[in-house]
């Protein structure tokens, strides 16, 4: 029989207000905390940990700026990293803990993707194409969700976060179907689809209500639901229930020269819609994951993208990197360039 195996981090804490509270969680974990906040971020919201030193995020997640904040929080005695804002200065965070090999904390500021609970770590290049997947020794020691603070983000934000969360169950899905392996090197486990499966009906039920919450910049139950959906549900159903498709084209996406400012959730919304058609899932099914998306104001085509009228070039830029991601092997069907560049072009032709 397979090992089966589900990740997840030590505490996950959420609601309005939560933040204000930070201290008293990171305490058991260090007394010399140093924070790592997103400039906006840090900005908008000002520092959760009055008196801890505060690294400002470069702008991107390469190896360089890691290396440059671990040197930082090193100098500054670090025994515990706080990692503040969204999921590349989140990743970074995650990228001095492991250096320094100290505990971490994570304090999202906004539901764009599910990157907080999880223990990767997405490196870029200089040309912001994903260059290599570093990994946590385990997950984050603690995940404190301020959702007062995640409602006056911008609504494209969070809408990020419902396309990244989208994809779940088909990934986690096709992932177990091909025997495949999840984030820990095992079987996914029934927990990991369950988790999968209630973020798909939890953002189905209660995404565009999460979304004018946002608008009001007022949590109520609906952004909630949807918020733990987006952080929590997503980030536990990818890594311990896999990846297939839906993600690997992200591989290829932000390859494309014209893609380096789409939000990984709205590459991976247009990602779920290719993968779905290639899978030869109904029109009628199509059409409805491609309605909701839509009214998410997220994308559904290469044009919404910014690819306007994209030809084989495009495409065959697109599909390269895509085929080399490891997650490719999860499907029922092995794909080929001439398959995916087929899939893609029926998603471009209306097909969903």
């Amino acid at each position: 029989m397979s090992l089966r195996i589900l990740g997840a981090p030590r505490r996950y804490i959420q609601g309005p207000g939560v933040a204000a509270s930070l201290g008293e969680h990171v305490a058991p974990l260090g007394q010399r905390p140093v924070l790592l906040a997103d400039p906006i971020a840090l900005e908008r919201e000002g520092s959760p940990l009055p008196g801890a030193p505060a690294l400002v995020f470069g702008g991107e997640i390469t190896h360089a700026e890691i290396e440059r904040q671990a040197d930082a929080a090193r100098r500054a005695g670090a025994d515990v990293v706080v990692a503040m804002g969204g999921g590349k200065a989140i990743d970074t965070g995650k990228g001095v803990a492991r250096r320094l090999g100290v505990p971490l904390a994570v304090v999202p500021t906004v539901a764009s993707n599910d990157a907080p609970t999880s223990r990767l770590i997405v490196i870029y290049d200089e040309q912001h194409a994903i260059a290599e997947v570093e990994f946590l020794p385990s997950n984050p020691d603690i995940v404190v969700v301020d959702t007062a603070i995640v409602a006056r983000a911008p609504r494209r934000l969070l809408a990020a976060g419902i396309g990244d969360a989208l994809s779940k169950t088909f990934e986690a899905n096709a992932c177990f179907a091909a025997q495949g392996r999840n984030f820990y090197g095992a079987t996914p486990p029934r927990a990991a689809l369950a988790l999968a499966d209630a973020c798909y009906a939890t953002i189905r039920r209660h995404g565009e209500a999460a979304l004018a919450a946002v608008d009001r910049r007022t949590p109520d139950a609906a952004l909630e639901d949807v918020v733990e959906a987006c952080v929590l549900m997503s980030g536990l159903g990818f890594e311990s229930g896999g990846l297939s498709l839906a993600h690997s084209l992200t591989r290829g996406l932000t390859a494309h020269p014209t893609l380096a400012g789409a939000l990984h959730g709205e590459l991976v919304a247009y990602g779920t819609m290719v993968q779905i058609v290639y899978e030869g899932r109904g029109a009628e099914f199509c059409e409805d994951v491609a309605g909701f998306t839509r009214e998410c104001g997220l994308p559904v085509s290469l044009k919404d993208l910014g690819i306007e009228n994209p030809g084989d070039d495009d495409y065959r830029t697109i599909a390269g990197p895509t085929l080399a991601a490891p997650h490719m092997k999860h499907l029922a069907r092995p794909a080929t360039v001439q398959s995916l560049v087929e899939a893609m072009r029926q998603v471009e032709a209306g097909r969903s």
